[in-house]
């Protein structure tokens, strides 16, 4: 990627493994999902069934809320998927990378993934090392 490149998406993305998962609009198959990374406008995870491309789903997360983990929240949100990718487990079994497109997150549970998602990123700014300014002896 060049330093010139805009990144595009509305919603800024954090690395996150929550448990999740998901089934057609409809019914149908549960299958088990795990997220990969999350924004409030989707999610890219792995998953154990495959859903075409533009395949509406029902999916629910789990979002570890506090220090404790007995504390989740569970979000309920409908998605498409937007992207796929049939890929092999290292067990030898199918497996597929799906990334979901958010179409309905009511306000409650967009109330929840934002603070599970601040949450995140005080976490990350918290294990960035604080970069000193420069004085002009660096390289003395």
């Amino acid at each position: 990627m060049s330093s010139g490149h805009r990144e595009r998406r509305q919603h800024p993305r954090a690395d996150s493994r929550v448990e999740m998962e998901g089934v057609r609009d409809g019914g149908g198959i549960l299958a088990r999902m795990q997220t990969e990374n999350l924004s409030l406008g989707g999610v890219y995870c792995s998953s154990s069934e495959d859903f075409p491309e533009m395949t509406r789903l029902a999916v629910r997360l789990r979002l570890p809320m506090g220090d404790r983990r007995a504390s989740v929240a569970t979000v309920d949100a409908e998605a498409v998927v937007v992207r796929r990718e049939k890929v092999q487990a290292t067990d030898g079994t199918p497996e597929y990378r799906l990334a979901l497109f958010f179409t309905g997150l009511d306000p409650h549970g967009s109330e929840l993934l934002e603070k599970y998602l601040a949450r995140l990123q005080r976490a990350e700014r918290t294990r960035q090392p604080q970069r000193r300014p420069a004085t002009g002896f660096e390289r003395m």
